[in-house]
């Protein structure tokens, strides 16, 4: 693969914020006229697999033979498609040569795309068939998908989609803002030429493909179409490009035979703010963003102190949404974006303030997943510490589980833990470094206006470089929530954020907290626990609930549950098994019935708490899981 990207460095938000105003090239071309699997800018997924120098998205004759299955591949580096600053997009054009052959059958289906998405975009789960690896039935009509594609579908799904196959530029849906009908059984086999063109100033996305050999000339005549499309107003301002194929039960191949794609933005820096103008301010004003390296992926929206003040009503109490123990956070309206808003106040007057600020920052601007809270922008001013991300019209889970907010149905409920492990195995996996949340709890689980989950919170998270499985780290997060050896040792690892995780499936299945004063003095896995041995473990199931739930489901989730929360770390499953434990694909293994033996007390020394938990009190919490099992040969 040939590919030349020129060495930028993104620099730091401080020198964004008080440097004269410095432009920079941010452009990329690449040209790649064969693919091997040495392809280091190169990714795949799915089923996808280089053969015979091609990109092999899907294929009918992959032994053995699964229906409905996805591949993708991308460019491994993100693209700046616009810039918030100044306000300019990118013009860029892409020509690719694909290939979809049908094999002579009369039936067949359903597609292949080439798609911008947010960078960090993951295949969702059951997306074949018709959904093009791109949306689902929960997705193909959401307006915040951020994804534009073009696409030449084979089946007409008219669930959601034309009414026949089609080429057709699409906005944020499956069904095409544009579209032409075509074919597919009589290009079978065929080369298509195909050029994807944006003109930044016009807002035309135009799109020109021809068959049977022929490249696209201006005296070769060819098909197109063009649609009107704000980039800036659909997409984030670096964004994931590449190509999603699916077949639902009949297979098809489609393959990419070469790529080629060519873009160009000037990115300018953000003007300076003259601290002399303002008045003095203290130093860690602006010291706290200094430490944000140049691995930011996108940079967020920077907001002034007196927009967010306007957009709070001057944070009036009556826009708070809640409280916790380093900040506030408001709903706010910005004029700016037209939308509604969620605004974190972290107190200025911690001795921690300016630590969480930059972590999460620096964090957040490296992550995008449908699972996690959007993160729209910052500001550091008037020695204030403000975060601001999308609004979530349903709260908080812990305020539906324990609140005042009306109790959620068991498929909701389960919805939500799905979505929960779909981003940690986000977090731990999908990125180049691992993100460790380290306070997974009902309360940091957001939920929006379809009650998909929203991970929020990562004041406290941390970055964990892959070659190392375990960071030993003063200990922070939520009291009950937190794994044995995290807390006597300090050891940080995936598997302590997966013994959260297991407390919260807990919660969700009996819908109150893992302690709780009064009847319920026992934890609650080891209430469930004991229940479980009993063969009662249906006794668990949320009263509220009834009997409007699924069994299977219930009892999957509270095993999963025990699981994650199994006093060695070795034992607890990853994410992705979660994922595929929840989403029935693999059955749950049989918890072991040993006895596990808790040590009798854990030295002072052991104990390095940023809180106010005493040796005694967490000592106690640690003996509190004797009843758990001895680790076995059996592994999860």
């Amino acid at each position: 693969m040939s590919c030349s990207l020129p060495s930028c460095t993104l620099l730091i938000l401080l020198s964004l914020v008080c440097s004269p105003v410095i432009p920079f090239v941010s452009s990329l071309s690449f040209n790649t006229s064969s693919f091997d699997t040495k392809g280091a800018n190169i990714l795949l997924e799915g089923v996808a697999k280089i053969k015979y120098s091609s990109v092999d998205l899907t294929s009918k004759y992959d032994s053995p033979f699964f229906p409905f299955q996805v591949g993708r591949i991308q460019y491994s580096k993100p693209i700046d498609i616009w810039d918030s600053v100044t306000g300019k997009q990118a013009d860029f054009s892409t020509r690719f040569s694909v290939t979809i052959d049908t094999y002579n059958s009369t039936e067949y289906s359903d597609g292949i795309a080439f798609f911008l998405a947010p960078v960090g975009f993951p295949v969702p789960p059951n997306s074949a068939g018709g959904f093009l690896g791109l949306f689902n039935w929960s997705t193909y009509d959401e307006p915040r998908n951020q994804i534009v594609m073009v696409e030449f579908d084979t089946y007409a799904n008219q669930e959601y989609d034309r009414q026949t196959q089609h080429i057709g530029i699409n906005n944020n849906s499956l069904r095409s803002l544009k579209y032409t009908p075509w074919n597919a059984g009589s290009h079978s086999g065929k080369a298509a030429d195909v050029i994807v063109t944006y003109n930044s100033t016009s807002k035309d996305l135009n799109v020109s493909w021809s068959f049977d050999d022929k490249p696209i000339s201006l005296d070769n005549k060819t098909s197109s179409l063009s649609c009107q499309i704000d980039l800036a107003k659909v997409l984030p301002e670096a964004v994931a490009i590449g190509f999603s194929a699916s077949y639902g039960p009949i297979g098809v191949r489609h393959n990419i035979n070469s790529w080629e794609f060519t873009s160009n933005l000037d990115v300018v820096g953000r003007p300076s703010v003259d601290p002399l103008k303002k008045g003095v301010r203290k130093k860690y004003e602006f010291r706290a963003l200094t430490h944000i390296d140049k691995e930011i992926l996108a940079l967020p929206l920077q907001f002034s102190y007196q927009e967010l003040l306007v957009a709070t009503n001057g944070f009036a109490n009556n826009q708070r949404l809640g409280q916790g123990g380093s900040s506030q956070v408001y709903k706010g309206f910005l004029n700016r974006l037209d939308r509604l808003v969620a605004i974190k106040r972290i107190f200025a007057e911690s001795k921690h303030s300016e630590k969480l600020f930059t972590n999460e920052v620096k964090i957040l601007s490296r992550m995008i997943h449908r699972n996690l809270v959007q993160f729209i922008g910052w500001c550091q001013e008037q020695g204030e510490f403000l975060l601001v991300y999308e609004y979530m019209p349903n709260g908080s889970l812990d305020n539906h589980l324990f609140g005042t907010r009306k109790s959620l149905p068991w498929d909701v409920r389960y919805k939500i833990a799905s979505g929960l492990a779909l981003a940690l195995d986000y977090l731990h996996e999908d990125l180049e470094q691992c993100v460790l949340h380290r306070d997974i709890k009902a309360a940091n689980i957001l939920l929006d206006t379809n009650f998909n989950t929203k991970l929020g919170d990562f004041g406290v998270a941390k970055l964990i470089d892959p070659r190392f499985k375990t960071q030993t780290t003063d200990v922070v997060g939520t009291f009950r929530y937190l794994a044995p050896e995290y807390l006597s040792e300090g050891k940080v690892t995936k598997e302590s954020d997966m013994f959260s995780f297991g407390v919260v499936a807990l919660e969700i299945a009996r819908g109150r907290r893992t302690y709780q004063e009064g009847e319920y003095h026992v934890p609650l896995d080891k209430w469930v626990w004991q229940l479980s041995l009993a063969g009662n473990m249906l006794e668990a199931v949320d009263e509220t609930l009834g009997s409007s739930f699924d069994r299977k489901e219930i009892e999957r989730l509270m095993m999963v549950g025990l699981w994650c929360v199994h006093p060695d770390p070795k034992m607890r499953p990853k994410a992705g098994q979660v994922v595929r434990f929840l989403q029935l694909e693999v059955p749950v293994p049989e918890f072991p019935r040993g006895t596990y033996e808790a040590p009798t007390s854990y030295p002072p020394s052991a104990l390095r708490m940023e809180s106010s938990f005493s040796t005694q009190e967490i000592s106690s919490f640690l003996l509190d899981r004797s009843w758990l099992l001895k680790p076995s040969n059996n592994t999860c």
